[in-house]
C-alpha cells in the first residue's frame, strides 16, 4: 500500500492541462479588461479632442447662442465605440464679459465575458471666452 500511495503522489500526469484550466479564465478575464480600459480611455481622449476642437470654433464665431454652440458640439463628434456621449453648454457671463463651459460627458458601458458590466463615467470640459462684437 505505501508503494500504491507514493506512486498517486509521484505521478503528475495531467497537471498542466489542470494548471491551464485554471489559469486561462483569468488570463483572458484580464485581457478583456485591459482591452476595455484602453476602449474607455480612448473615447474619453475623443470627448476631450471635441471639447477643445469646438472651444476652438467658438472663439471665431460672433456672439454664438447655447443652440449654435450644441451644434457645433455634435457636429464635432463621432459615435464612441461603447457607450454614449452627452453634450452640455452652460453659458457664464463673468469677469464682464461672456463665457461658455462646454462639457461632454461619456458613459462607458460594456458587458464582458468573465466580469460581467462595467460602466464608467468621464467629463470632458473646458471654458471659453465668447466673442463679442463691438458696438
Amino acid at each position: 500500500m505505501p508503494r500504491q500511495l507514493k506512486n498517486y503522489f509521484v505521478n503528475k500526469d495531467g497537471v498542466a492541462a489542470i494548471e491551464a484550466a485554471i489559469i486561462f479564465p483569468i488570463l483572458i478575464a484580464c485581457l478583456f479588461a485591459v482591452l476595455g480600459f484602453g476602449v474607455y480611455m480612448f473615447g474619453t481622449h475623443q470627448a476631450q479632442r471635441v471639447v477643445e476642437q469646438t472651444a476652438r470654433q467658438a472663439r471665431v464665431v460672433s456672439e454664438p447662442t447655447k443652440g449654435d454652440l450644441l451644434s457645433l458640439l455634435n457636429t464635432n463628434m463621432k459615435k464612441p465605440p461603447f457607450g454614449t456621449y452627452t453634450p452640455d453648454v452652460i453659458l457664464i457671463s463673468q469677469f464682464g464679459g461672456s463665457y461658455a463651459e462646454l462639457s461632454v460627458e461619456y458613459n462607458f458601458s460594456f458587458d464582458f465575458p468573465f466580469l460581467g458590466n462595467l460602466g464608467l463615467t468621464s467629463n470632458a470640459a473646458t471654458e471659453v471666452k465668447l466673442r463679442e462684437m463691438p458696438i
